[in-house]
């Protein structure tokens, strides 16, 4: 017997609506939910945008860790003797692509490693689903639960990850403008997505830069105001075939430069779809490409940048015109000509040099040295640059901690805001508050790898005992058990060894007369970041 689902209300009716257990392979992705104008949409094409787009890929890992909890159930309704899901399409693909990994297309190996990973998991294909009697009663309910407004059209840029998504070595652009074939700028959709993939899949120095590019925050609908140019593509080595597809993502040194300096002008709001910079001619455009020259021939100083950029008031007021919307005839332009020559050279305070009393003192002196030399192209500002046995690429005197290849996985929402401020901390301003909250991080880190993969809570145990519980967990694991012993090591050491030992970190926690310095900070990262991404960063 079915299950009645609690009352919903609609007009001055009372329906209630059966609760069913249904077989996987009995529900149908509602081909009607994406707004994309064809009648030949197939699951394995809206399982691929969810991917990219709706973050399936955690939600199948948050169901094979913790398994499918059914408090908030899928509405379906019967249509040609199918039942087809119009509410709950992201986990009802998650759940399909645990028991077919092949739906995901490009994605499956992905799946088949979280499975791997999780084989302890039984996840059910049946699953329990409340039953409209139509489409149009459970508008009211699809409403409500999302912010009581209709669900809107996709913009371009979810458009672009639709179509590009579903490339693979045999579908090719030719077979989505014939899957496809009342789209029109499927093209157009595939560059967006190829500079998407770009964009994303590159390393930045600026963490703040990599968080505006990872989170979203870029739209890529202005973006491509830029990548859209002739000249703008041939400096930074964009050639985009036929089918939209670009001809290789390998940049050179110079042209990462010119297009990170191009991402921060958008995340400064110095450039948008109105600015003259981004027109095909004219003054400004002209000065816009020689700027932008200059970065990708290394003429200006990377570093001043961008610490300029993470200064609240270097950056332009939002304009507002981000919207996605073509450039109206006599618009208001972008005065911002975003040029850093007249960038400021550190200062002492900022290359660290208050927290190293006995680092080389010719370290600033010779940073603007370079800086002038960046500006002014004056042999003696070169030549400075030469001597400076400090440069602002050394580790020690970097700004941030090198977060590349570090991606917290964990479940702990506490944790995952503590390497966020971990990421942010400026280690030449606060050494010793970074190095004290690398020691946090560590030892809550082990107690949620033990929650999470050992099924064991470390309650009240400290960084010692905490120690003590990893080595003994990855015994046999002879390249975790290197990087533990570094960690914990005891006895006699040299500086180099002590740095980032649990003494260490204890010590700067507890001793009044301790105090780390900027390169502790950076070293001890080098020691703690691999043990890291093995227990939280997977």
């Amino acid at each position: 017997m079915p299950q009645l689902a609690v009352s919903e209300s609609g007009g001055n009716m009372a329906t209630r609506w059966p609760i069913e257990e249904r077989g996987l392979d009995e529900l149908d992705l509602d081909l009607q939910n994406v707004r994309i104008p064809s009648t030949d949409l197939d699951e394995s094409a809206i399982a691929s945008y969810l991917v990219e787009a709706e973050d399936l890929l955690d939600l199948v890992r948050d169901i094979l860790r913790d398994d499918y909890i059914d408090n908030e159930l899928p509405v379906v309704v019967v249509e040609r003797g199918r039942h087809v899901v119009l509410e709950g399409n992201r986990r009802i693909t998650a759940l399909k692509a645990i028991h077919d990994p092949a739906l995901l297309g490009k994605s499956s190996p992905k799946v088949e490693r979280l499975l791997s990973r999780y084989s302890d998991a039984d996840i059910s294909n049946q699953v329990r689903v409340m039953i409209a009697p139509s489409r149009d009663a459970a508008q009211p309910l699809l409403a409500r639960l999302h912010t009581r407004n209709p669900k809107k059209s996709w913009i371009r840029e979810q458009q672009a990850i639709f179509y590009h998504a579903q490339l693979s070595p045999t579908v090719t652009t030719d077979v989505l403008r014939a899957r496809y074939p009342a789209e029109k700028l499927i093209t157009s959709f595939i560059r967006m997505g190829e500079m998407r993939e770009l964009i994303r899949g590159m390393r930045f120095r600026d963490p703040d830069l990599a968080e505006f590019i990872m989170a979203n925050q870029l739209k890529m609908t202005s973006f491509e105001y830029a990548y859209d140019l002739p000249r703008v593509q041939q400096l930074l080595g964009l050639s985009f075939g036929k089918d939209g597809l670009l001809a290789s993502k390998q940049l050179t040194d110079g042209q990462r430069r010119g297009l990170e300096h191009l991402l921060r002008r958008f995340q400064a709001k110095t450039l948008n779809t109105r600015s003259l910079e981004l027109r095909v001619s004219g003054t400004k455009a002209d000065q816009f490409i020689v700027e932008l020259q200059r970065w990708v021939d290394g003429e200006v100083d990377e570093a001043s940048e961008i610490e300029d950029s993470s200064d609240p008031e270097s950056a332009a007021a939002d304009s507002g015109a981000d919207e996605e919307e073509a450039v109206q005839p006599g618009a208001p332009a972008d005065t911002g000509t975003g040029s850093n020559a007249g960038a400021k050279a550190p200062t002492a305070s900022s290359t660290g040099q208050q927290q190293s009393p006995g680092a080389n003192t010719s370290t600033t002196s010779g940073n603007q040295a370079a800086s002038t030399g960046n500006s002014n192209g004056t042999a003696a500002g070169a030549a400075a640059a030469q001597t400076n046995t400090r440069g602002p690429n050394r580790v020690e005197t970097r700004s941030r901690l090198d977060m590349d290849g570090f991606e917290y996985k964990g479940t702990s929402a506490g944790l995952r805001r503590r390497f966020e401020e971990l990421k942010r901390l400026d280690v030449r301003d606060f050494p010793n508050a970074a190095y004290d909250l690398m020691r946090t991080v560590l030892e809550c880190s082990i107690k949620d790898h033990f929650v999470t993969v050992r099924g064991t809570r470390l309650v009240g145990k400290m960084i010692g005992p905490c120690m003590t519980e990893l080595i003994a967990a990855y015994n046999g694991d002879n390249r975790m058990t290197s990087l533990i012993n570094s960690v914990n090591r005891k006895g006699s050491m040299s500086a180099g060894q002590y740095t980032g030992t649990t003494g260490s970190l204890n010590a700067s926690n507890h001793e009044p007369d301790t105090f780390a310095s900027s390169k502790d900070v950076h070293e001890a990262w080098d020691r703690l970041k691999p043990i890291l991404i093995e227990i939280v960063g997977k």
